[in-house]
C-alpha cells in the first residue's frame, strides 16, 4: 500500500471513529437540550403562557398525547407547570433532588436515554412528581412581595397543600388552579379566589406566595433571588392571621378597580368553602397515622405526634373565617337586588331555619368532604353550627364523626391530651 493510501486510509478510520462516537453520544440523550436561558424577558413569555395556556382540561387533552392522562397531585403539578414551559421552549428545568443534599434534578438526566423524547418527557415528569412534594418546593421557589404576584407564581403551604397562580383579576384576585391526592389522571380545579391560607411560617418562610427559582440561581442563598421579599409574613402576622384583611391588602395591592360588595361575598363564600373542606386532609393523615400506629399496638400519640395531627389553632381559624364572612355579608345585606352569593350567605347564617330550596341551593354551592376518597359529606350550615356550639373535636385520637361534630353523644378521650 503506498504513503498516500496508507494516508486516505487512516482519514477515512478517522471519520468512521468520530460517526462512531457521535452515534454513541446521541444515544445518550438528555431529556431535552436547552437552546435558551432564563431571563426577565422569557420570565414574562412565562406568565403570559401560564394565563393563556396553563387550563384545567390540559392533562386531559387528547390532542396533547404527550401529557394526557398524567398521574399528578398538588405539588406535581405544580412542579409540571414550570417543567412543561422549560421543555417547550427549550429552557432548562433545574431544581434540587429532596433525596440528596446539594445534587440537582434537571433536563440534562440520561436515564431515559434509548426513548424518543416525547416518552423521555414523560418519565421525567413522573420521575420529578416521585421525587418532589409541598415541601420541597421551599427549596425550589422564594418569597415574594403581594404587590407583585403574577401567573405562574404558587402559593404553597408544605405538608399539605400546594395551587399554581393562574391569573389576576381587575380587583386584585389571585385565581388559582390546583389538584388534590390521591395522585391520579384529572382535570385541575380552577378557583376564582385566593389560596385559602395566610403564611404562617414567620420563622423559616417556607411557605406563602413564591416565585420558581431560576437555574442560574439554584445553588444561591434564596434571598439573592431577585424580587425576594419578607413582607407577607410581617403583614400576616400584622393583621393577626386573619385570612379577610389578609387578602383584602393582596387586593387593593393588585387590583385595577375596587371589589364590590357581592364580588367579595362570592370570593369569601368559595374560600370558606374550599378551606372547610381543606380540613378533611389534616382529620385524614391523623385517623390514617393513628391507624397505622395501632396496627403495632401503640394506641395512644405522644406529645409530638399529637402536636402535628391535632387541629385546634385551625379550627379557630376556621370559626373565625365563618364570623368574618357573617360580618362582611351582614355590613353589605342591604344591597340590592340581591345576588346568588348574598343569598348563600344569607342561608348560611340564617337563625331561624331557613327554606328547604335555599338550603338545597347552599348545598349545592358547597359541601363539606368529611373524608378524602369517600363520599361522605357534611353540609356547611351544619359544619358552622357544629363549630358554633362546640361540637368540633381537634383530638386527633377521636373518630370521624366526633371530628366534624357529627354525633350526638360526648367525646370521652381515651389517650392523653396536650
Amino acid at each position: 500500500m503506498s504513503s498516500i493510501n496508507k494516508y486516505l486510509y487512516l482519514i477515512i478510520k478517522i471519520i468512521a471513529l468520530y460517526v462512531f462516537l457521535g452515534f454513541i453520544s446521541s444515544s445518550y440523550a438528555a431529556v431535552w437540550k436547552a437552546e435558551n436561558k432564563w431571563d426577565n424577558v422569557w420570565e414574562k413569555r412565562y406568565q403570559h403562557w401560564v394565563k393563556n395556556n396553563w387550563t384545567e382540561e390540559f392533562f386531559m387533552d387528547e390532542k396533547k398525547p404527550i401529557y394526557y392522562k398524567y398521574s399528578h397531585d398538588c405539588a406535581d403539578a405544580v412542579y409540571a407547570m414550570r417543567l412543561i414551559f422549560s421543555y417547550e421552549f427549550k429552557l432548562p428545568f433545574v431544581i434540587h433532588n429532596p433525596s440528596r443534599p446539594r445534587k440537582l434534578i434537571s433536563n440534562r438526566k440520561k436515564r431515559w436515554d434509548k426513548l424518543p423524547q416525547e416518552k423521555r418527557v414523560r418519565k421525567f415528569l413522573d420521575y420529578v412528581a416521585d421525587m418532589t412534594s409541598t415541601k420541597s418546593l421551599s427549596r425550589d421557589t422564594y418569597p415574594i412581595a403581594l404587590d407583585d404576584i403574577k401567573p405562574g407564581d404558587i402559593y404553597a403551604a408544605p405538608g399539605v397543600h400546594s395551587y399554581q397562580i393562574v391569573n389576576i383579576t381587575e380587583t386584585g384576585v389571585a385565581e388559582v388552579m390546583s389538584s388534590t391526592t390521591p395522585k391520579a389522571p384529572r382535570f385541575l380545579d380552577r378557583i376564582p379566589s385566593f389560596p385559602f391560607y395566610v403564611p404562617e411560617d414567620y420563622k423559616k418562610k417556607t411557605d406563602g406566595y413564591r416565585r420558581f427559582v431560576q437555574p442560574k440561581n439554584i445553588m444561591k442563598s434564596l434571598k439573592k433571588n431577585p424580587g425576594y421579599s419578607e413582607e407577607q409574613f410581617q403583614i400576616a402576622k400584622g393583621v393577626n392571621y386573619d385570612y379577610v384583611r389578609f387578602t383584602d391588602i393582596i387586593a387593593s395591592a393588585l387590583g385595577k378597580r375596587k371589589e364590590k360588595a357581592d364580588e367579595k361575598t362570592l370570593r369569601l363564600m368559595i374560600a370558606m368553602c374550599m378551606y372547610a373542606n381543606d380540613r378533611a386532609v389534616y382529620v385524614y393523615d391523623a385517623l390514617w397515622h393513628l391507624q397505622e400506629m395501632r396496627k403495632k399496638g401503640r394506641q395512644c400519640m405522644n406529645r409530638r405526634e399529637y402536636d402535628n395531627f391535632s387541629t385546634p389553632s385551625r379550627d379557630r381559624r376556621l370559626k373565625a373565617f365563618f364570623s368574618a364572612v357573617k360580618n362582611h355579608y351582614e355590613k353589605n345585606s342591604k344591597i340590592k337586588p340581591w345576588t346568588q352569593p348574598q343569598r348563600w350567605a344569607r342561608t348560611l347564617f340564617s337563625v331561624t331555619p331557613p327554606k328547604p330550596e335555599d338550603v338545597k341551593e347552599l348545598n349545592q354551592f358547597c359541601m363539606v368532604q368529611m373524608s378524602l376518597g369517600e363520599e361522605y359529606y357534611i353540609p356547611l350550615r351544619e359544619l358552622r353550627q357544629n363549630l358554633s356550639s362546640g361540637k368540633i373535636i381537634s383530638d386527633p385520637h377521636a373518630p370521624l364523626e366526633y371530628r366534624w361534630g357529627a354525633q350526638t353523644k360526648r367525646y370521652k378521650a381515651s389517650c392523653k391530651t396536650y
